[in-house]
């Protein structure tokens, strides 16, 4: 378990990333990825700082234990994240039984998930990247996936885990070294290459999330991330598997079995689940698949799973919206990107009109959920 062990400075990055995601669903309170990855131990919480009302400090502390699974006494009224990160740092190794992370879907959910397949799940992850100096992450590490990458595996391996997320491309190209690994979703390494980040020799891209396009991959390999390694799975299942190239099929790992239609997971007290994919996997044998399409109608934009009929139906939510249609397409840069259909009721198409509604997009729907496009008739 020592392996496993989280260190104050690595608990207070964690919960850093819970609070900023707390106060953005629930309070409507949003900060920009600059200034929550600049934030650590002796970030103040009152109106110095993150300047936290009684009701925001007391759901970040349920977020933080919900999180952690630990039921112990943090102190609300703390003046610093490393009180709170002290907290969690000293209980967690010997109560760990548990994580809950909080799915990117417009639900919401929390998902529970015993700490022992966490664990397993990031020793599967650190074997891929073994031989790493050093992991930089450009993902917050309150997710499943970010928190297996840059806390548990980095542990594993006995290697450091930088934090990229403040760094301008230039400096993020003047950061990186030998050896070391790169984690982002597609989306950031789409915006990674684009900004001219160029990787030293031996360095290896790591990617989940969302699917990889081929010319974006490519592009990695030219600007040096010649070693490339994609995870697949969900908050909902955990990592699943892997492949080095969007071409190929996903490998599963040892932990998982294929089981006719659907998958088992062998936790590591030998106890077997069976588990529903996101996707709808399609088989090249019982190890080997490739993805057909989600189960339940998410597309993923910037890695968020948004759900285009759920959209069009809040947009016709507005006095003068009719009817709307949302569909997906992928603009130049190669990003994905939404466009909305929209049937005026009994309006004149016009600028001021169009402003109107992306203002009532902007206030009901999630940043990934906004379309880009708009089309009216």
């Amino acid at each position: 378990m020592k392996a496993f062990e989280i260190t104050e400075f690595q608990a207070a990055s964690v919960i850093s990333a819970l609070i900023a995601d707390e106060l953005g669903v629930h309070f409507s309170r949003h900060f920009d990825s600059l200034t929550t990855a600049r934030w650590a131990a002796d970030t103040t919480l009152g109106a110095d700082g993150i300047g936290l009302t009684l009701d925001e400090r007391a759901a970040c502390v349920r977020r933080i234990t919900d999180f952690f699974g630990v039921k112990t006494e943090i102190d609300p009224s703390a003046e610093t994240i490393g009180a709170w990160a002290r907290v969690v740092a000293g209980v967690a190794l010997h109560r760990q039984v548990r994580f809950t992370f909080a799915s990117a879907a417009a639900s919401r959910r929390e998902i529970d998930h015993a700490a022992d397949d966490i664990y397993a799940d990031a020793a599967a992850a650190a074997n891929l990247i073994y031989g790493r100096r050093r992991i930089l992450t450009l993902v917050a590490p309150h997710s499943l996936f970010g928190f297996a990458l840059s806390v548990l595996a980095p542990n594993l391996l006995q290697v450091p885990s930088i934090d990229a997320r403040a760094l301008t491309p230039e400096a993020l190209t003047k950061a990186m070294s030998f050896g070391d690994a790169l984690v982002a979703t597609p989306s950031l390494w789409r915006y990674v290459i684009r900004s001219g980040v160029v990787a030293p020799d031996n360095a290896m891209a790591v990617y989940f999330g969302e699917p990889m396009a081929g010319d974006l991959a490519a592009d990695m390999r030219k600007a040096g991330f010649g070693a490339q390694r994609e995870l697949y799975g969900s908050t909902e299942t955990g990592v699943i598997g892997w492949r080095d190239s969007p071409g190929e099929a996903f490998v599963l790992f040892d932990h998982w079995r294929r089981a006719g239609d659907k998958l088992e997971r062998t936790s590591p007290g030998g106890g077997v689940t069976p588990v529903d994919a996101m996707d709808t996997l399609v088989w090249e044998n019982d190890r080997r698949f490739k993805l057909a399409g989600r189960r339940d109608g998410a597309v993923q934009i910037g890695a968020v799973n948004v759900f285009p009929d759920r959209i069009a139906a809040k947009i016709c939510e507005h006095p003068i919206v009719k009817t709307c249609a949302i569909s997906v397409s992928r603009h130049a840069g190669g990003a994905n990107r939404l466009i909305a259909d929209i049937e005026l009721d009994g309006a004149a198409p016009g600028e001021s009109l169009a402003r109107s509604i992306d203002s009532w997009c902007r206030a009901k729907l999630r940043p990934q959920e906004r379309p880009r496009v708009y089309n009216f008739r």
